[in-house]
């Protein structure tokens, strides 16, 4: 045989799939590198990232050589870096290098190794840490979809943390490998279904398949169920999907009748036409919330403006452009602040321009469900109303946010004594935060004419916050408990004025039409600290010559309600209760007792008893401290 020939022989053999002659990428990411997407963790110097090739994938990789290192550093002010393969992050390390970024730009840098490391098939880490200064954002994730737990870890004060499920992606780090079979491995991302579905409506949910294999995808089979329906096949095919990149796809319309929280499972099977090398990721399960059909849902828009300020008229019309057609899914309160003090201005409207931030007031203004919108701005839910584009988007991009809670008002009022109760119904379907949660109630009034640069002398405004009804400025604190329905109780007394009390306008007397005022309710977080942290989720709105409150009172057991006794200062529930709510006039919760708690003390004033009686069933009764 002649050279030429052994030559020709050779390459015939690894034409059949032996080893592969070309290296083989190894990581998670799709190469997707954006310069803004840049991050760090925390206030140290020591930054990093790594990820998780687990058991069933380095069992692929048996026998690799490790030849060198790709990743993306977003400054080369990195005074030590080192690249590392570990058994355990923090422990002692299998192979660590140090290195030094020779680049800023946006593109992953290759390191070789000084010497190279041969995989043995056990489970490991691979990434890189860099202590630089704290005013530097190192770090590149690739914003794909969220992977399963323990694939993305990053380094945050002191420690490694586990960021798979947090938005970032995966870290934009790979390795080189020599001595690689070639293999298909199609792993199957979590479903991002964190949108609002109703049930008995048609959902249309997007996912993601990444392929760590070696070798190109060109078909598979999508498999999906929901819930207890039966699963749906869908062939993919005609693709191109290379090594180490990734692959959006949207699954047919689904409709379903459940309600409340069901699994979603995605898999994929006959890949390329034939089974997947490695198979434990070829499946994943996301958790989906379907919302009763009958859920209202509304979303806050909160206005800041002023009689003074010549562009809010223009602002209040890109806001009614921005909703026209879907105005039933929007609440809009208007507070005349943020520009100069006016005869409509209240100081509550004043402290909520706390929400601005740190870049000072202006008009006109608007935030949508106080929740910054990151296309907009990420440093304050308030953006100005003059930029159509900007509350064009804001609308639509709220009409996909969940609610969360769902909200009820029933309401009673006498006319001729301007008296009145309102009853709230909050319903937990998903607890949405770890924050402190509040319940707000507003006033508001439509028609009030007055002078509106731009506007002329007789403007009409609408909408006008009239004040708080319920706590204080920012609520009254409740607790959300998913699967239950609270209910709170609210007992007013509406002036015939309201009087201006911030400003040169202070003592100004603007007479309340009843005919003209609505009540709003909304659940939000709340925050002292983070403008960004006070998240509306849901609101309500009720006329306030509405009188519907028969209309879903709580069921009252007549012959067993509690009574009340007093003993001098002391006061006393006698009867079977599990837990009675005491209220003050302005609705706020002055005490909360249960069964073998009877006795309590109130300063004088007049309040809301509301008790759940065993068995099921409330009572509500007015007690009366002199």
């Amino acid at each position: 045989m002649t050279k030429w020939t052994n030559m020709m022989l050779l390459a015939a053999i690894l034409m059949m799939g032996g080893t592969a002659v070309a290296q083989t990428t190894v990581g998670y990411t799709n190469g997707t590198l954006n310069r803004n997407d840049i991050v760090r963790f925390g206030n140290t110097e020591k930054q990093g990232m790594a990820v998780y090739v687990d058991a069933e994938k380095a069992a692929l990789l048996k026998g690799a050589t490790v030849k060198s290192f790709l990743t993306y550093v977003s400054t080369t002010q990195v005074e030590r870096g080192t690249l590392f393969i570990t058994r355990e992050l923090g422990g002692t390390p299998l192979y660590e290098q140090a290195f030094k970024p020779t680049s800023s730009r946006e593109r992953m840098t290759e390191y070789s190794l000084e010497s190279a490391y041969v995989l043995d098939g056990e489970p490991f880490f691979f990434g890189h840490t860099v202590e630089v200064g704290t005013s530097y954002k190192p770090l590149s994730f690739d914003q794909s979809n969220n992977t399963e737990a323990g694939i993305s870890w990053a380094y945050e004060n002191g420690m490694w943390i586990d960021v798979s499920a947090e938005g970032y992606g995966v870290p934009n780090i790979q390795m080189k490998l020599d001595g690689v079979a070639d293999f298909t491995d199609l792993s199957v991302r979590p479903i991002l279904a964190e949108g609002y579905q109703v049930a008995g409506e048609p959902q249309v949910f997007k996912g993601q398949v990444f392929n760590f294999g070696n070798q190109p995808i060109t078909s598979f089979d999508l498999t999906c169920s929901v819930g207890t329906a039966e699963p749906v096949v869908t062939s993919v095919t005609g693709v191109a999907l290379a090594s180490g990149k990734s692959y959006d796809f949207t699954l047919p319309a689904y409709t379903t009748n459940e309600t409340g929280t069901l699994d979603m499972k995605v898999s994929v099977s006959n890949v390329n036409g034939a089974a997947d090398a490695e198979e434990t990721d070829n499946s994943a399960v996301s958790s989906v919330f379907f919302y009763p059909s009958d859920i209202e849902k509304k979303i806050l828009i909160e206005v800041f403006t002023g009689q003074a300020c010549g562009n809010c008229p223009a602002g209040h019309a890109n806001l009614a452009s921005a909703i026209k057609g879907i105005e039933n899914e929007f609440i809009e309160v208007c507070h005349h602040a943020g520009y100069y003090p006016d005869q409509f201005t209240l100081a509550d409207s004043y402290t909520y321009t706390w929400l601005y931030g740190n870049a000072g007031t202006y008009a006109p203004a608007a935030m949508f469900n106080r929740t910054a919108v990151p296309s907009i701005s990420t440093t304050s839910p308030v953006f100005a109303s003059t930029d159509g584009a900007a509350v064009r988007t804001a609308a639509q991009a709220f009409r996909q946010v969940q609610p969360y809670v769902g909200l009820k008002l029933y309401n009673q009022i006498d006319a001729a004594t301007r008296k009145g109760t309102l009853l709230v119904d909050v319903e937990t379907f998903v607890v949405p935060s770890d924050s402190i949660h509040t319940l707000n109630v507003w006033l508001l009034q439509d028609g009030l004419v007055g002078m509106q640069a731009n506007g002329g002398t007789n403007y009409v405004h609408n909408h006008v916050f009239r004040g708080t009804m319920i706590g204080n400025t920012w609520g009254q604190q409740i607790q959300l408990t998913p699967g239950k329905t609270v209910r709170y109780s609210v007992e007013y007394e509406i002036p015939t004025v309201v009087t201006t009390n911030f400003g040169d306008y202070t003592g100004t007397e603007i007479e309340t039409v009843l005919s003209d005022m609505q009540i709003v309710a909304f659940v939000s977080d709340f925050s002292s600290t983070s403008p960004t942290a006070c998240n509306v989720y849901n609101a309500a709105k009720i006329s306030l010559m509405t009188d519907n409150l028969a209309q879903g009172v709580e069921e009252t057991v007549a012959g067993r309600a509690p009574f009340f006794t007093f003993d001098g200062s002391q006061m006393h529930i006698v009867g079977d209760f599990l837990r009675a709510d005491i209220y003050t006039a302005s609705g706020a919760l002055a005490a909360s007792l249960k069964n073998g708690e009877q006795t309590f003390l109130l300063p004088p004033g007049l309040y809301v008893v509301r008790t759940l009686l065993p068995g099921g069933g409330t009572d509500v009764q007015k007690l009366i401290v002199k």
